[in-house]
């Protein structure tokens, strides 16, 4: 999740981006008050005027989710727990930690900032509209001011359900961890719970498409569905840290890795190499010195009928930080690594010279084992 991201600025020193799915709610956001919500209630006024209220809805609706995140950033920060950045996404946003709370405290009182910071919204937004009614402001400003008043303490309603990510279940959990102790059982009761909240969602999704309300029921849906899987990965991300919790890539890397020599020619590679062991990575060796990769994406661009005439010397690429690791490096920043760049193979390069390689095949296949047995 959030990999396709784009950065929009940075504030207090926390960088806020938007996941490509926010122009999905966006443009739902829009349409949803333009051709539902503002004319149920504001009859009579232009097709424009409804348009132009949906945008303005829908800008008050960013910058209160983004406040409703940076008080969880500012909270955690106090607390010494690393936010690496704020990003919106297709279901609203998300403070990204560098790793989990250290304490239930910790996690309690970054969690219900939010909530604070959007019933605060909510009552400032009211205010205004009361103000607004009664000044009688032109009917736009005052809906779009009862709008954003009901949207936030909707995100407060919404951020306390306890359905673990959200914050509601962060305070189940930290509450959880409080009495017991123990984060794993925490996060473990507090994603049982979740489900069962998602599966209500879900079903209450389903009454009201069936009940004709299409664009609240479809909601509801993908609201529940989100959870439902946000749930379960919650508890998974909290097992891989721990079943690697102190191992470097040293103890998973393949100290005597396949190389490819490079005077072989593609067609060589291919037959011998790519289609025999199935990597999308190779080493080049010539002499025990490492000369760099051949990669099946750089092997793609070369047309197949020139496979037979040139050399795997003429494709290699340079090591670079991209595609090489330190073995001291911690698995947890390995992953991350290969999650944000989406290469699955890291050459291991101690003291300028290759010792082996890391995969993340063989990681998830360590993972998939430790939980199979322990859990």
């Amino acid at each position: 999740m959030l990999r396709n991201k784009i950065q929009l600025f940075k504030l207090f020193g926390f960088s806020v981006s938007i996941d490509a799915s926010w122009v999905v709610i966006l443009f739902l956001v829009v349409w949803s008050l333009a051709k539902g919500l503002f004319p149920t209630y504001y009859p009579d006024l232009s097709d424009l005027t409804y348009w132009l209220m949906g945008l303005a809805g829908a800008v008050g609706l960013f910058a209160s989710i983004i406040i409703h995140e940076f008080s969880h950033s500012m909270v955690a920060r106090r607390h010494g727990l690393a936010i690496r950045g704020i990003t919106l996404f297709i279901f609203g946003g998300v403070a990204e930690m560098a790793e989990e709370p250290k304490s239930p405290k910790t996690e309690f009182f970054m969690a219900i900032a939010g909530p604070i910071a959007s019933l605060i919204l909510s009552l400032l937004f009211g205010a205004l509209y009361l103000i607004a009614a009664l000044l009688e402001w032109p009917v736009p400003a005052t809906g779009i001011l009862g709008y954003l008043s009901g949207i936030n303490m909707l995100l407060v309603v919404f951020n306390m359900v306890p359905a673990f990510p959200t914050d509601g279940g962060r305070i189940l959990r930290s509450t959880l961890w409080w009495l017991k102790g123990d984060i794993y059982w925490a996060t473990r009761l507090a994603s049982r719970i979740s489900l069962l909240f998602a599966m209500v969602i879900i079903f209450i999704g389903f009454i009201g498409l069936i009940g004709g309300n299409f664009i609240g029921g479809l909601w509801w849906i993908l609201i529940g569905s989100f959870l439902f899987n946000a749930a379960g990965a919650s508890y998974q991300h909290l097992l891989t840290e721990r079943s690697f919790r102190g191992k470097t890539v040293r103890y998973f890397m393949n100290p005597e890795p396949v190389t490819v020599p490079p005077q072989i020619t593609l067609e060589e590679f291919v037959e011998t190499y790519l289609y025999h062991y199935h990597y999308k990575m190779f080493p080049v060796v010539e002499s025990g010195r490492l000369e760099g990769i051949i990669t099946v994406s750089d092997l793609k661009k070369v047309p197949r009928e020139q496979w037979r005439a040139l050399s795997v010397a003429g494709l290699i690429q340079p090591v670079t930080q991209e595609n090489s690791i330190d073995p001291e490096t911690p698995v947890k920043e390995a992953l991350n690594r290969m999650s944000v760049s989406g290469i699955s193979r890291l050459l291991v390069i101690e003291h300028g010279r290759m010792a082996g390689i890391v995969t993340l095949k063989d990681l998830l296949e360590f993972l998939a084992l430790k939980m199979e047995l322990e859990t």
